[in-house]
């Protein structure tokens, strides 16, 4: 199978698959509805929101959210001895995402305000 070809939607049903995980306990583990699951891996939503994301890498710190999103690489990176160095990495990549994550997500606010100032 290749992952990279795959739907992030897609993705995500693997990511709940290699857990165990059914999508309610999933939406519990990351304090959402598990409406917000369903749509996010049935393909309801396209894209999930920058808060779903957030969510997702705080809760699950070894999780490769670039491997969501691209299909590149690896799901998980392992906390082992000889992987430290890739794991630090990794939280530095994850870290990197949510803040432009929430950079952006700033600025759709700021731009709805302009907006509604306007009006």
């Amino acid at each position: 199978m290749d992952i990279e070809s795959l739907t992030i939607n897609q993705r995500l049903r693997l990511f709940l698959d290699d857990l165990g995980l059914e999508q309610q306990d999933f939406a519990n583990s990351l304090g959402v509805s598990q409406q917000v699951v369903s749509n996010a891996v049935n393909g309801r939503t396209k894209y999930p929101k920058s808060d779903f994301l957030i969510l997702l890498i705080e809760n699950y710190p070894n999780f490769n959210l670039y491997w969501l999103l691209t299909g590149v690489g690896e799901m998980f990176v392992e906390n082992t001895g000889t992987d430290t160095q890739l794991v630090e990495e990794l939280k530095s990549k994850n870290e990197q995402l949510k803040n432009d994550l929430l950079d952006a997500q700033q600025k759709v606010i700021e731009l709805f305000e302009r907006l509604n100032l306007q009006s």
